[in-house]
């Protein structure tokens, strides 16, 4: 903490008041831990200079970016980590609103989401373990991701490749339902991202850039991102690769849809498009196996990129990581789990041609946050390299 403490004075006054919830629910970006958003500390001091907060609201930006402990006060209130059981709590009540039948729960203005999301986040916490409390893995010894992660991360870093590991935000996150605010679902992944990170593996966390978005990066109808989500994806990920551009130009035609999403389907079977969005479609050759970037995914690499119940084609994830990029790149993708899949589909084509992945500098893996908790075939660890 860098010599900084956090005391909170034995006069602090906690108190309920809806007027304040959207301007305090407030969470610790470091430890994962949140702050009950109906909740005001009166008396604040931190050493690191000494600043002192009497008798008014704290600054929680200033105070929150350090790390927090659980405070239990005279009041019973537990001050840090009281709003990540609400999030579970409020995943749970959604589950039980899913229709029928369906695999839909339906929000406010439209909005729809994924049962398997909901499952994820009704599960709780991650870190220290707790993942595996969680798992749908048919087998508990593949229930924990981390050790199949940093393994695939070791192996490919000894033949020089980068691993980038990039979750999927859950859609509540940055579309929130049922009393929930923007970042509250990322409650329990960021202690778990960080659990990751300090075994080495560079994990790019979108959800931040998700949150501060002023126009929508979910479909509404569909479980998955939109093009405006996956535009910020490929900028990001761009960013953290630190890769020269190619020569390769491409031509991008932006174009408008309508969908029906694979949320709306499972609801009407018969449902006519609803929905409006505005597709880039990457015209060229955006695919060759000799490229130095490798994108593992799930579905998410595929949504507006493959066609049919994907929806739109070239128009997806890795196409536009391409344009933006300037060079080809690979992909390596299946529309169920990516926890498992697709790390045996590279083993597959590395045990036939081993200079292939030997001649790749980067490998994105790319799937939805929940396989984390949901995924069946859980986390089995899966050689890169023929031995």
């Amino acid at each position: 903490m860098s010599g900084r403490m956090l005391h909170v004075c034995a006069s602090a006054t906690l108190f309920r008041s809806n007027s304040v919830r959207g301007r305090i629910s407030s969470r610790n970006t470091e430890t994962g831990t949140a702050v009950n958003s109906t909740m005001i500390i009166y008396c604040f001091k931190i050493h690191a200079g000494e600043k002192l907060f009497q008798n008014k609201t704290a600054n929680f930006n200033e105070v929150f970016h350090m790390k927090l402990i659980p405070v239990v006060l005279a009041s019973g209130w537990l001050m840090a980590g009281a709003f990540a059981g609400e999030v579970s709590e409020i995943a749970e009540k959604a589950l039980k609103q899913v229709q029928p039948g369906t695999i839909t729960m339906k929000g406010e203005d439209g909005w729809l989401y994924s049962r398997n999301e909901l499952s994820h986040l009704a599960a709780g916490a991650l870190a220290g373990g707790k993942v595996t409390e969680h798992s749908k893995s048919a087998k508990k010894n593949n229930a924990d991701p981390i050790p199949a992660i940093v393994d695939f991360n070791n192996q490919l870093k000894k033949i020089g490749v980068k691993l980038i590991l990039v979750p999927v935000p859950p859609k509540a996150d940055a579309a929130p339902f049922g009393g929930l605010k923007k970042g509250d679902a990322m409650v329990y992944l960021k202690p778990f991202y960080k659990e990751l990170r300090e075994k080495g593996v560079e994990v790019l966390d979108l959800s931040s850039i998700f949150e501060k978005s002023e126009v929508p990066v979910y479909c509404k109808q569909d479980a998955h991102w939109n093009p405006e989500g996956i535009k910020l994806a490929v900028a990001e990920l761009v960013k953290s690769m630190k890769l020269g551009k190619g020569d390769q130009k491409f031509e991008i035609e932006n174009q408008k849809i309508s969908i029906v999403g694979d949320l709306m389907r499972s609801l009407d079977k018969n449902a006519k498009p609803g929905e409006e969005i505005t597709i880039h479609t990457v015209k060229g050759n955006v695919f060759s196996q000799s490229s130095p970037v490798l994108v593992l995914g799930d579905s998410h690499t595929l949504i507006f990129s493959s066609g049919g119940d994907m929806l739109a084609v070239n128009s997806g994830f890795c196409e536009n990581l391409a344009a933006v990029l300037s060079m080809p790149v690979e992909r390596i993708a299946v529309k169920g789990s990516a926890a498992s899949a697709v790390r045996v589909n590279l083993y597959r084509k590395a045990a036939k041609n081993a200079a292939w992945i030997k001649g790749k500098k980067f490998v994105i893996w790319c799937f939805s946050a929940r396989e984390f908790t949901e995924s069946s075939s859980g986390w089995p660890k899966v050689p890169v390299l023929k031995k």
